[in-house]
């Protein structure tokens, strides 16, 4: 991906390490990308109980963006608005600041909003 190189697991989609495509180091960036894929319980318990009080609060979307599936590992399309949490999530939940989400169907989906790629999916 443009300047870096991401190794993932095959087999769960998450994102293992990323490296500088250069050869150089960016002792931040593997650090950092292996923090964002890491949910605790906790992280998704407090994500189930806050969007789902968001999304009964909210309309549906549109039709347009309705008809998306979203699926784990894959980019969003921008047709599709992606949420930020509400601020009590980011005070139970700081590892989650960084990331957005998405609710459809009785599931969330957590996005990584710079690229829209869903990188975990809560149910």
């Amino acid at each position: 991906m443009r300047d870096e190189i991401v190794i993932v697991e095959p087999s769960t989609y998450k994102i293992v390490t990323v490296l500088p495509r250069s050869g150089g180091t960016t002792a931040a960036a593997p650090a950092s990308s292996s923090r964002k894929v890491t949910f605790t319980d906790r992280d998704r318990d407090v994500v189930r109980k806050h969007t789902r009080v968001s999304t009964e609060r909210r309309t549906t979307g549109s039709a347009a963006s309705a008809r998306v599936e979203i699926r784990r590992g894959e980019r969003v399309p921008d047709t599709v608005e992606i949420e930020e949490f509400p601020e009590t999530v980011y005070r139970e939940a700081p590892s989650l600041r960084d990331y957005r989400y998405i609710h459809r169907e009785n599931r969330t989906y957590l996005v990584e909003p710079t690229e829209r790629r869903v990188i975990e999916e809560i149910d």
